[in-house]
């Protein structure tokens, strides 16, 4: 896999740690996940550049990747990313029958972009495109080999989780490059079919205590739609619906989760026009409720009037507001419209549209919500930016614009075309990133080469928003070799853009051989860097980069060990114990008001009935204001 160009770049340690998990020093914070965090909001606290550098930006090609789908994670370790892969002719020699989109792949560079495995690259299982199973001959899926669900990076245990079209989540050592195990999703009904448990299209996300969520998407009449649970060691913690299937409704947001992390929300998506979405919230505890009707707080049927609404993407407010984006479907059922909403909860519990109108109505001839991400300050969500895009089939449109709205209120306050500063910049846009300073990066679409259409690369664009003045001000664009295919930029500890481009149209309907990598089928990824100067890294009271968690000490320990912490300012915190299950052992502090300065607790190795738990590795958890910050220490005990 050659890499096209690089230079060294210079790193300065400023003191910071990611939302989730890490309490090591990076350079600046970590985007660990899609969107950057567990309520998916899309904002960093470390800024991107203002300006672009060629001699510190860098791109790697992908060869025969054809698409780099979703987006990157990025941790202090390297990037990370997925491909589609193409359809192959059996390398076990089979007859011409088996023939499997089996090759895509993992790819892991550090932030310099040389390979950390390899050569960057890491295969998957080989799955067979034809399946032989039952009374079904000849059976196909055609997306068995593609990654679909961006990475998401578990740092206190050094894991990285990534969806497949072949209905498995993976666990991945992200240093050596290996598998370190696999769930398959499954049907209740038929557990031993190799085709039942839907492909994992909606991105993992990580909870505070390294629970991996995910839903599928089933395709066809023998696979289904579910929500999953896992323990860190890939054991199934729940599953919803438990023995079946959400009928008709796969899983396409990627979930995200309340601030106080009680709570998971995903939405789902259609086949038939005919059929509305639905938004579910669930309880997110492993030790919550058995039956699916006690695991479900509430769902909500999605329509506008008389029309269908479906979801595409969700984040959720420092409030607990669940913001969507997704679209509409017309009455023609070939047109559509991109909408956004938000919900909240009654005294009861219940959701309730926010906004005075529910649904607002993005028409600027686009046909769906690609991304929406919050600016938050001071725990407050400040602004709603969201984005509209195109689906891959409707490749001759140029419309897509982006927006900022009002979260109170869901009021349009300003949108930008970006053609109109770049005329070359058409096409739908991907769910944006937010620096620090509050710059929003995003990437715009382009055309792929395809009968009556000529192709026309995609852009990376830098804007910033005029609160004083409700305008969007341009500070760079970034022209790619090739389309942004649903790409999300993401933003590095480095200050990094980080962005990947895509080469094809509709995947070829015929197999190559297993070693071929055809002509336009090689994409590119990007690392996209400002001059070298420090990443700086915005300190709020919400969230803010002096709240320590110290190391127990000792560690191991037998049979008490002393748990010390910091307190940046007057804050509500609370202090968990859990084992290597996600299961909650010993709650030590339940959101007790501490005064600013240093505290310490000292643990007893015992649960909350009393009972001396046994040896093994146990993991700590802070938390601060009920989710606006978050952290983890792992603990040994002995015995």
């Amino acid at each position: 896999m050659p890499r096209i160009r690089a230079s060294a770049s210079i790193s300065f340690l400023i003191f910071c740690f990611s939302f989730i998990h890490s309490s090591a020093q990076t350079p600046g914070d970590l985007w660990l996940m899609k969107a950057h965090d567990a309520r998916r909001t899309g904002q960093s606290r470390s800024n991107g550049p203002r300006e672009v550098d060629p001699n510190q930006s860098w791109s790697v090609e992908a060869p025969a990747a054809f698409v780099l789908n979703i987006g990157a994670s990025v941790s202090d370790r390297g990037v990370f990313f997925g491909s589609w892969g193409l359809i192959r002719l059996d390398p076990l020699g089979r007859n011409s029958h088996f023939w499997d989109k089996y090759d895509g792949q993992i790819f892991g560079y550090d932030l310099d972009g040389q390979p950390l495995w390899n050569d960057g690259a890491l295969d998957l299982d080989f799955t067979p495109y034809v399946y032989d199973f039952g009374d079904r001959q000849d059976q196909l899926n055609a997306h068995n080999g593609t990654v679909e669900g961006q990475a998401a990076i578990d740092t206190a245990r050094n894991v990285m989780y990534v969806g497949r079209g072949d209905g498995k989540l993976y666990a991945i050592d992200p240093d050596a490059g290996t598998i370190l195990w696999r769930f398959t999703a499954f049907n209740p009904q038929l557990p031993d079919d190799p085709d039942g448990g839907g492909e994992v299209v909606s991105a993992p996300l990580l909870g505070a205590d390294g629970t991996i969520y995910f839903g599928s998407w089933g395709v066809g009449p023998y696979e289904t739609n579910a929500f999953y649970a896992l323990n860190p060691d890939g054991s199934l913690q729940w599953r919803f619906p438990a023995d079946s299937s959400l009928t008709q409704r796969p899983v396409f947001t990627s979930p995200a989760l309340s601030p106080d992390g009680e709570t998971i929300y995903f939405g789902t998506w259609f086949n038939d026009a005919d059929i509305t979405a639905h938004l579910f919230a669930l309880n997110s505890q492993p030790t919550g409720p058995a039956s699916d009707d006690a695991r479900r707080r509430w769902s909500l049927d999605l329509h506008n009037g008389n029309l269908n609404v479906w979801t595409t993407t969700l984040a959720v407010g420092s409030d607990g507001t669940v913001f969507v984006g997704g679209l509409q479907i017309e009455s023609n059922k070939i047109t559509n419209t991109p909408l956004v909403f938000a919900i909240s909860e009654n005294e009861n519990g219940e959701p309730q549209y926010k906004w005075p109108h529910q649904y607002v109505a993005l028409r600027d001839g686009a046909q769906w919500v690609g991304g929406i991400a919050l600016r938050e300050t001071e725990g407050v969500t400040r602004r709603l930016y969201a984005v509209t895009s195109n689906f891959r089939n409707a490749n001759d449109k140029e419309e897509g614009e982006l927006y900022a709205l009002d979260p109170a209120t869901g009021s349009i306050i300003s949108h930008y075309d970006p053609s109109d500063d770049v005329p070359a910049a058409v096409g739908g846009l991907n769910s944006p990133a937010i620096g620090a300073d509050g710059t929003i990066y995003f990437g715009v679409r382009g055309k792929y080469q395809q009968l009556f259409v000529n192709a026309v690369n995609g852009h990376v664009f830098a804007v910033q928003f005029d609160e004083a003045t409700s305008d969007f001000h341009k500070f760079w664009n970034f022209e790619v070799a090739g389309h942004i295919e649903w790409n999300h930029t993401a933003i590095g500890p480095d200050g990094g853009i980080y962005v990947a481009s895509s080469v094809g149209g509709p995947a070829p309907i015929f197999p190559f051989q297993p070693d071929e990598i055809p002509s336009n089928t090689t994409c590119t990824f990007y690392a996209i860097k400002g001059p070298s100067n420090p990443v700086a890294v915005e300190e709020t009271p919400s969230q803010p980069n002096n709240f320590d968690l110290a190391q127990n000490y000792p560690n191991p320990f037998n049979p008490e060990t002393t748990i010390r912490f910091n307190a940046a300012r007057r804050a509500e915190i609370s202090l968990g114990i859990y084992n290597a299950l996600g299961q909650r052992v010993r709650t030590l502090v339940s959101g007790q008001l501490f005064e600013t300065g240093s505290h310490q607790v000292v643990w007893d190795g015992r649960d909350d009935a009393g009972r001396t738990l046994p040896t093994g590795v146990y993991f700590l958890r802070l938390v601060v204001d009920n989710g606006g910050l978050t952290k983890t220490r792992k603990l040994l005990l002995l015995k």
